[in-house]
């Protein structure tokens, strides 16, 4: 297996997980934040599923959103992604998620985000391998720069895993 197949199949393992998660949280609690300042399930689930949607433009090269500047790009692409992959994990800190990837104030109903989630991924997917096999190896990425096809995976696989636990605690 390539290094791409490999990570579509951990994203897919992240992605059920993170579904089976969010249908384990109750309709009266989809849309109340976990505490105050926070996201609701339903914000988190919305917020993942644009992730998915939007790295899908990068791909595809038509995003329309900001890029972060040139030298922020280098730095997130030298520092960031390598601690984060060698940890297995998003990390700790006060991240705020980028404007293009900010939830609506009112998410729409579980089986729809779900389902939109999952079509998303597909998407991602399907072009991520259509782009390999089409002898392509990286994108153009809004914060990262010049990125790998199989790192772009990774990103976003760790992204839908550190989400995961914030769907848990509102089920509790």
């Amino acid at each position: 297996m390539t290094d791409l197949q490999d990570a579509i199949i951990a994203d897919r393992q992240a992605v059920g997980a993170f579904v089976a998660a969010a249908r384990s949280v109750s309709p009266a609690q989809w849309t109340v934040p976990r505490a105050p300042g926070k996201w609701s399930p339903g914000q988190v689930t919305e917020h993942v599923a644009l992730a998915y949607e939007q790295n899908r433009r990068m791909l595809l090269g038509s995003f329309t959103g900001p890029a972060q500047p040139r030298f922020k790009q280098v730095l997130g692409r030298w520092l960031f992604l390598p601690q984060m992959f060698k940890r297995g994990d998003f990390g700790k800190g006060p991240f705020r998620a980028p404007d293009f990837l900010q939830p609506s104030g009112s998410p729409a109903p579980s089986r729809d985000l779900l389902a939109r989630l999952e079509a998303g991924v597909t998407d991602l997917e399907t072009d991520l391998t259509a782009a390999s096999a089409a002898g392509r190896t990286h994108l153009d990425h809004a914060i990262f720069g010049r990125l790998p096809l199989a790192d772009l995976i990774r990103f976003v696989m760790l992204h839908t895993q550190h989400h995961r636990p914030q769907l848990s605690a509102s089920a509790r």
